[in-house]
């Protein structure tokens, strides 16, 4: 059983359901997602000592490179996970016993759990973790991004864009602004710069920081905001880890 109790898990679909229904009615909504990385971030001194938080591969990575754009410990960080969380719309959670997300499992579901349990967070609806790399998998969710305009918030960015407007052409969808982030605190400038700008749709690709700004994005700007994970990357690099929908005129050779 995988669906906490008293909450209904959504498949892929209902939740591509659930962003063209926010699109049809322009009603905010922000989609959020609960990894290895989100959960060992939720662990600082509440969960478990902070010893065994900075003794982790995640945290000492956060440490020592720029690859998590996070730093550990840093307690207002793990509140602000906290709250965004809490008040997210759609929130993404390891299986039971995962075997898709890559990493040990006392740092999937059980960590999970014992964060939830521990801060009293009850998700409205949850979903897997990985809902953003199975998102892109359907032609639904290219069909509900027709004629939209959408702003992407990643280091990976403009590539992203490049990529949509090779590969999706004649779906018309239009990523009016990229914005590129790569450290915690660059929120508060990413939020200042969204304020001015009118789009359909945001997608946010920037580890534990994507949690953060989508829920912020929703709550106080009106946005629909989805935390897209590594897909963008993924897609850019043609990774195996995703395998995007694309449209059957697509000669594969113009897509990598």
């Amino acid at each position: 059983m995988n669906t906490p109790k008293g909450k209904k898990w959504l498949t892929t679909l209902d939740v591509i359901d659930e962003i063209g229904k926010a699109l049809d009615k322009k009603e905010p909504l922000s989609v959020v997602r609960v990894g290895d990385g989100e959960n060992i971030t939720l662990s600082q001194y509440k969960v478990w000592p902070i010893r065994k938080t900075l003794s982790t591969r995640w945290a000492r990575l956060s440490r020592s490179t720029n690859w998590k754009g996070v730093t550990l410990p840093n307690v207002r960080l793990r509140d602000q996970l906290i709250t965004a969380i809490k008040k997210a719309d759609i929130v993404g959670i390891p299986y039971y016993k995962d075997n898709e997300i890559l990493a040990e499992q006392q740092f999937l579901r059980p960590l999970t759990n014992a964060c939830f349990r521990r801060f009293n967070i009850h998700p409205k609806k949850c979903c897997h973790t990985f809902v953003n790399r199975h998102m892109v998998e359907h032609q639904q969710f290219w069909e509900i991004l027709k004629g939209k305009k959408a702003v992407v918030i990643s280091r990976w960015a403009d590539d992203f864009k490049s990529l949509v407007g090779r590969a999706y052409d004649d779906f018309d969808i239009d990523i009016i602004k990229t914005i590129s982030i790569n450290r915690y605190e660059q929120i508060p400038k990413v939020l200042l710069k969204m304020k001015s700008v009118d789009c359909d749709i945001v997608f946010i690709s920037a580890g534990v920081n994507a949690v953060i700004l989508a829920q912020k994005l929703a709550e106080e700007q009106g946005r629909i905001a989805i935390d897209f994970g590594k897909s963008a990357v993924f897609m850019v690099t043609s990774n195996r880890k995703v395998n995007p929908w694309k449209p059957e005129y697509l000669d594969k050779r113009e897509y990598s």
